[in-house]
């Protein structure tokens, strides 16, 4: 049984109704995306003492990130964190979960560096499913200094990566991505080294959403019963690895 990727436009309108109609907030789905990225990169992690840098965005998946980074804290890794766009650009909420990390004395900065030591993971925080191509110079630092980085695990989708077609504007290839909620369509089609391992996360989103609001067609080679795959799985556990199926007329997933 397998399950189809959603589009970027079909996971605003999820947002919009987990959080307009269900005021279920945006930090409660923040912390479970952060503790679900904490427990993949130390998982992932390959060395006795790993140090982890977290490249936080604005929005929502920038504090996704942060939230990450205070688990890990909590758990005495060595963390640091890089917000390119400077601390004023923070949401409220984002802001909120700086605010938190600085009152415990870790360490965020805003001036993003070339290259970084080969121990160090990457948590890419810094664009979620909303990235389109544009023309912004300091996406282009970002991208330019991660992208031969060999430790890379990206929150939500890899940053500069088009969640609908599943074309790559940065040239990352993480070892990892950690999606939310429900496997968008982009990273079905982009190639395997520009995801990398898929996992995904979940933030409490009902799946009778994906059932009955998004117009999903459930024909084969998708069941609709293999929603309850899905449902079954985050009773298990909240953060699960993705199995791919291609075939030449269909990209589709399951858990």
């Amino acid at each position: 049984m397998c399950l189809p990727g959603i589009s970027r436009m079909q996971m605003i309108e999820v947002d919009r109704i987990i959080v307009n109609e269900l005021k279920v907030p945006i930090e409660l789905m923040m912390e479970h995306a952060g503790l679900s990225l904490a427990r993949l990169a130390v998982a992932l992690s390959n060395r006795k003492n790993p140090e982890f840098c977290i490249i936080a965005g604005s929005g929502n998946n920038g504090g996704g990130g942060l939230a990450a980074a205070w688990r890990m804290a909590n758990w005495d890794y060595d963390v640091t964190v890089i917000i390119p766009k400077g601390f004023p650009s923070l949401r409220e909420v984002p802001m909120a979960q700086l605010i938190r990390l600085q009152s415990m004395g870790i360490d965020a900065e805003d001036i993003m560096p070339r290259s970084f030591p080969e121990n160090v993971t990457i948590l890419d925080a810094f664009i979620g499913y909303g990235n389109r191509k544009r023309d912004d110079a300091i996406a282009s630092l970002v991208f330019n200094s991660i992208r031969s980085h060999k430790r890379v695990i990206s929150l939500d989708a890899p940053s500069g990566l088009d969640v609908t077609t599943g074309v790559s504007y940065n040239g990352i290839h993480p070892i990892a991505t950690m999606t939310l909620a429900f496997v968008k369509i982009g990273l079905l089609k982009a190639s395997p080294h520009e995801v990398g391992e898929l996992y995904i996360c979940d933030i409490g989103v009902p799946a009778e959403i994906y059932l009955n609001r998004l117009g999903i067609d459930w024909s084969s080679p998708f069941d609709a019963t293999a929603i309850d795959n899905l449902s079954d799985a985050f009773a298990a556990d909240p953060l699960n690895k993705v199995q791919l199926s291609h075939s030449e007329n269909c990209q589709c997933w399951n858990v």
